[in-house]
């Protein structure tokens, strides 16, 4: 195959709570560190991150992980890519005038252009564009144990900020319908561990999905409202992905690696994840997919 890529079934489990099994295939299969995949919205490609070539860089494979190309060539960090609704460009991170700020890559020109933001104290992460693309969220990280929810618009106008309690609030991941988010957050745990929660875009209905005296974070709601994936683990043990309900009921896991796994992303279809998988002593871009 091309690139190298061997392409092959990791394990296959049952999920007992809804008799379901997951067939886990690694997709990227390369020595550095791959990270933070995600879907595009026809389903053919997939971005990720990789310091493959010695710093973070944002690369596009085939979504059977073949083609895999490098799509930013410079010498800073580029991070945490996610795509536009249109499938043509690329929201990423990037440290390239000195502190973290907001980019666009157009996926055919290679062109990036710099988007504005609004004046606030802290760098952006986890910027994710809404469904219609005209909104953005993201933390707005002012230290590792501060950061808000962000709204702004595509001009970077500040629409909301959804969070500003003092603790950390990071992940915004949009609903189906682009009118909720959910996030993790310790505002409410005496900043010991992250809890998931949603909330409204006026701010309205924040609601405490996960209760346990673990880290829950990384929520990714599925793409037919039904679900939300996420990661779960606590200092000493290692990350692994589970699934709920929108309402945070009936949640169950669905991966048991002794390395862990964490970052899931739905595919449009709402039957495969991709994770960020510690294989073969690397990172890399694992597809969960789920079986009838």
């Amino acid at each position: 195959m091309k690139n190298g890529l061997i392409s092959m079934v990791f394990m296959t489990i049952a999920c007992v709570v809804y008799g379901q099994q997951v067939q886990e295939t690694i997709l990227s299969n390369h020595p550095g560190q791959d990270r933070y995949g995600s879907y595009s919205p026809d389903g053919k490609h997939i971005v990720f991150e990789s310091d493959r070539d010695g710093n973070w860089e944002i690369y596009r494979m085939d979504a059977t992980g073949e083609n895999q190309e490098r799509l930013t060539k410079s010498d800073v960090e580029n991070r945490r890519p996610s795509w536009h609704p249109n499938g043509k460009k690329v929201l990423f991170e990037s440290n390239r005038n000195g502190r973290f700020e907001l980019y666009e890559l157009y996926i055919r020109t290679k062109k990036i252009k710099k988007l504005s933001l609004p004046p606030l104290e802290g760098e952006p992460m986890f910027a994710r564009y809404s469904p219609d693309g005209k909104t953005i969220a993201y933390s707005n990280k002012k230290s590792d144990q501060e950061a808000e929810i962000v709204l702004v618009d595509r001009k970077g106008r500040l629409l909301a900020s959804l969070t500003n309690n003092g603790f950390r609030s990071f992940y915004p991941s949009w609903s189906p319908q682009g009118d909720a988010l959910l996030f993790f957050s310790r505002h409410e745990t005496n900043n010991e561990d992250d809890e998931i929660y949603s909330i409204n875009l006026d701010g309205s209905g924040l609601d405490r999905l996960t209760h346990w005296p673990k880290h829950n974070f990384c929520p990714a709601w599925s793409p037919d409202g039904k679900k939300i994936a996420y990661v779960t683990s606590m200092e000493g043990t290692r990350p692994e992905i589970y699934v709920m309900d929108t309402k945070g009921q009936n949640e169950f896991r669905i991966t048991y690696n002794e390395d862990g796994d964490t970052l899931p992303n739905w595919s449009g279809d709402s039957k495969r994840l991709l994770v960020t998988g510690y294989r073969n002593g690397n990172f890399e871009i694992c597809e969960l997919t789920f079986l009838d």
